[in-house]
């Protein structure tokens, strides 16, 4: 083992011992990293990094505090909370150490230290700070290069296509992680519609958790006459231009929801574009929380016979989004390191586009889909050998808003979800 990484564990150790402490048992921390090395520069170099991360402490923890919008200081493990501090300490008070190498090391420690979802969830946070704070740029291949450091999982029977109430489900995403560990899968992957505020949460709550948590978007494009929705796998949920996007994509679903409503008063469905947004809370608003207010108000029986009579992509009060093309979407999964796969052909029926959705970057096709048929499987595995596409699936769980569709309802074994992960390290 390197002598810097020896003293990093020190460092670790010490200064888990002072947050339960305090700064009162310096002195002791002083003598334990003695006795613990014989080495002068190992000790020398573990000193160091305890007293700048102490002096700093305030200053660190404010910036960390800044980037961790659901997961206040005071909650977080011990543990994870002071590799966080020793990675900001490198990255932005130390210049003799490259960023990479820092990053690089505090993965290694969540991975030797913590829990199994503690690596991805440093990665970002780290990649945040230092976006932020440090001079905004590491290098290009970095993320990838430290996905592959991310030690190898047995992912197993894994869904991954789950909605939680960030954008149109009615689940948390802790009752998405309990319901999932009830339904007997070993991983999932949350794919909210233009927002990751849920992969956040659901990282966090899972790290004690038999399962793992595939980081994943969905993202809504548009391709006249309809719209075209591309899922990201193992995507950076950090990454700064990703965040931009979907930004501006939220600000574009408000503006659709209300042409939507203007739509629907012309048809004497009169329903108040406040109450979808108060449906969706804090989540991204978009048509099955317009679906629901529909029915509540009695216009139809079913959410479903909301989508048919008045908001499907053919009804009579359907405004498109426009945001994004397919391309762009795909560009933007890929540009925060993701695998770029076409969600549910088999709903959109354009196969037509697929060969030019190759050409523009998609890596993966979902095949297993609750609404697919046998045949739609088949046909889809061929499209998926013929263009080297890795092939996924999963429920689409939106909770109590497809009451028919728990989740497991289609999953993929784990040799796929390794597949899908390689599309990502081969960019």
């Amino acid at each position: 083992m390197r002598n810097r990484t020896v003293a990093r564990e020190l460092t670790l150790q010490a200064l888990y011992q002072l947050d339960l402490c305090g700064d009162e048992i310096l002195n002791e921390i002083d003598e334990f990293c003695k006795k613990n090395t014989e080495k002068q520069d190992v000790y020398k170099f573990a000193i160091s990094l305890i007293h700048g991360c102490r002096s700093h402490l305030k200053e660190i923890d404010e910036k960390i505090s800044s980037v961790t919008e659901h997961w206040e200081l005071h909650r977080m493990a011990i543990i994870d909370k002071n590799i966080l501090r020793l990675g900001v300490y490198e990255l932005l008070y130390r210049e003799d150490i490259p960023p990479k190498v820092s990053i690089n090391e505090a993965i290694e420690l969540a991975k030797k230290f913590s829990t199994k979802n503690s690596g991805t969830f440093v990665n970002g946070i780290l990649d945040k700070i230092y976006t932020q704070f440090g001079n905004g740029k590491l290098e290009d291949n970095r993320y990838g290069s430290l996905l592959q450091n991310i030690p190898e999982i047995n992912y197993g029977n894994s869904d991954l296509h789950v909605h939680t109430n960030n954008s149109d489900g009615t689940f948390t995403a802790e009752e998405v992680v309990d319901e999932a560990i009830r339904s007997g899968v070993s991983a999932i992957s949350i794919t909210d519609h233009d927002t990751t505020r849920g992969v956040d949460i659901a990282c966090r709550y899972a790290q004690d958790k038999n399962i793992h948590i595939i980081p994943g978007i969905e993202i809504s494009s548009y391709l006249s006459p309809s719209e075209i929705h591309i899922l990201g796998y193992f995507i950076d949920i950090h990454n700064a231009y990703l965040q931009k996007m979907l930004k501006q994509a939220y600000e574009d679903r408000v503006k659709r929801i209300h042409l939507m409503v203007e739509k629907l008063h012309d048809l004497n469905v009169n329903i108040n574009p406040d109450e979808i947004f108060a449906l969706a809370g804090k989540g991204s608003p978009g048509r099955m929380h317009v679906a629901e207010i529909i029915w509540r108000h009695g216009y139809c029986s079913t959410i479903v016979e909301a989508f048919f009579k008045y908001i499907g992509d053919n009804g009579p009060a359907y405004v498109p989004k426009k945001t994004l093309t397919p391309k762009q979407a795909i560009e933007l999964i890929k540009q925060a390191r993701g695998a770029a796969v076409l969600a549910h052909p088999g709903l959109s029926k354009r196969n037509h586009i697929i060969e030019t959705l190759v050409k523009d970057g998609l890596q993966g096709i979902e095949v297993y889909y609750p609404l697919h048929s046998p045949g739609d499987i088949k046909k889809y595995l061929k499209i998926a050998e013929k263009y080297d596409l890795a092939v996924t699936g999963g429920s689409d769980f939106h909770g109590e808003r497809k009451i028919d569709t728990p989740i497991a309802k289609a999953t993929i074994p784990g040799d796929l979800v390794h597949k899908l992960k390689q599309k990502c390290l081969s960019q």
